[in-house]
């Protein structure tokens, strides 16, 4: 058997076909010279032939050719759905992007007349007073009536005038939301950034559960710099941050009753800011349940998330970290105790001087 895998060697063949024609061709004078000679080169050629297919087999064994992965028809099937649900989630973002700002442009216009009017009868009430004053042909009690009838309608101008800031507010966030990310970057206070978009993602999810309550711990470096950044940016990530942490929150307020929350449970969300030499440091920390170590690996990829279906796309975290590493060349960490706590490490660099 050795033999004939032998003369599977293209020379071996060659030369036994030789040995062969020159049979035929000097039968009639045939030489036994040249027969030996013939047949010593054969069984020379067949000897080195099978000791080179041992050493070829060896070296085989010893670096054994691994076979080149080829792409299945069932994964390159999954990555196209796969792309396919990541443009059809991009298109909806876009939509309810378009819609948001639609919805934005369209309230702004009437709530403006609603702070100009109470601006203006905030000022009037004012001048009222000023001429009941003045008259004379109004007794004392009738004064005083008129008085808390006018103190009142001041109070409520002023409130009114309040909470119509604050919706402004609410809005003008909104329509930098939908707007590019690519805008110029400016001096920013984090500080008053950071307590404006906890006092937005706090009255938003009010505004949608109004049971809801939570408790807000601030601990701000009053000495913090303003660095360079974008606002709109750094803003988006706040909001995302304490949303979620808002989120979580509730979600743990739900296993206690009633009679029992706030007593043994009271959700809280904390923000600090602090510094380095080189760097700011915001920390936003809720006492939600916690994320799991085998998920925290994960959490920053596209498209994961840990909430039920429908009320998560998993782009909120990817957004961020590539806001704050990209963007602004910091760090975006989490730390998190399974049960007890969620806490997000934004580190940004100061300007160089």
């Amino acid at each position: 058997m050795k033999t004939l895998t032998v003369i599977k060697h293209p020379l071996t063949l060659v030369i036994i076909l030789i040995i062969i024609a020159e049979c035929f061709v000097v039968q009639n004078f045939y030489t036994p010279v040249v027969g030996v000679f013939f047949g010593i080169v054969a069984v020379v050629h067949i000897i080195l032939g099978y000791f080179l297919k041992k050493q070829c087999s060896a070296c085989t064994q010893a670096n054994p050719i691994q076979p080149i992965a080829e792409p299945t028809v069932n994964n390159l099937e999954e990555q196209l759905k796969a792309a396919q649900q990541q443009l059809i989630t991009q298109e909806k973002m876009a939509s309810i992007g378009m819609l948001t700002a639609g919805i934005a442009h369209e309230i702004k216009n009437p709530l403006n007349f609603v702070n100009n009017f109470s601006d203006m009868t905030v000022e009037l009430v004012e001048e009222l007073k000023e001429e009941i004053a003045k008259s004379e042909n109004i007794t004392d009690a009738q004064k005083e009536s008129i008085d808390g009838i006018v103190e009142d309608i001041g109070t409520n101008c002023k409130k009114i005038n309040e909470h119509g800031k604050r919706a402004e507010s609410i809005i003008k966030n909104m329509l930098i939301q939908t707007r590019a990310s690519n805008v110029d970057k400016i001096p920013v206070d984090m500080n008053q950034l950071l307590e404006e978009y906890l006092n937005l993602a706090y009255h938003g999810l009010r505004a949608q559960n109004n049971k809801f309550n939570a408790k807000m711990e601030k601990q701000l470096d009053a000495t913090l710099p303003k660095i360079t950044a974008s606002p709109q940016s750094i803003g988006r990530v706040f909001l995302n941050i304490i949303n979620n942490g808002l989120y979580a929150a509730n979600k743990k307020s739900e296993q206690f009753s009633a009679e029992l929350l706030n007593t043994i449970f009271m959700p809280t969300i904390s923000i600090s800011s602090s510094q380095d030499n080189d760097n700011i440091i915001i920390k936003i920390k809720d006492n939600g349940n916690g994320i799991k170590e085998d998920v925290i690996t994960k959490i920053f990829e596209p498209f994961f998330t840990t909430k039920p279906a429908g009320e998560g796309t998993g782009l909120g975290l990817p957004i961020c970290y590539d806001i704050v590493t990209k963007e602004h060349g910091g760090k975006l960490d989490v730390v998190s105790n399974v049960g007890e706590f969620t806490e997000f490490i934004i580190t940004l660099p100061k300007d160089k001087a």
